[in-house]
């Protein structure tokens, strides 16, 4: 397991649509002090994150820590109530979802799905610098 830095943010919010943008604007401001983190990163990998537990956890709220850099990496941490992991799926190209996993795997150094008490986390590590595509 990767060692997490101290935590930046941490905000617990409802499951619905306008709490995906408090999410990613509260992210990217835990991160403004931190030049070499990609925050377009941090923003995008948030977004579809939040977005999943908006439309499909249980449970009437999401958490999102952010930890700060430590290493050369940054952890952030999506939680919600589901205990179902997320299943990969293909999205065709008119597809306005499905891509969340792909997103994880071309942009995150790692992530990872784990069981909690409540429900599920979804941890992604990211590298410091510009994250690139293959």
């Amino acid at each position: 397991m990767l060692e997490r830095g101290f935590v930046l943010a941490v905000g617990r919010y409802p499951c619905v649509a306008a709490s995906v943008r408090r999410a990613r604007r509260i992210a990217v401001e835990a991160y403004a002090p931190f030049p070499t983190v990609d925050r377009d990163a941090v923003e995008l990998l948030i977004s579809e994150l939040a977005t999943n537990a908006v439309l499909h956890a249980a449970g009437d709220s999401f958490d999102v820590l952010c930890h700060s850099p430590l290493a050369g990496t940054v952890q952030v941490e999506v939680h919600d109530r589901c205990p179902a992991v997320p299943v990969r799926r293909q999205a065709h190209v008119q597809d306005e979802s499905g891509r969340g996993l792909e997103l994880l795997d071309l942009l995150a150094a790692h992530w990872r799905t784990e069981r909690t008490a409540n429900g599920k986390s979804l941890i992604f590590t990211l590298r410091e610098g510009p994250c690139s595509i293959p």
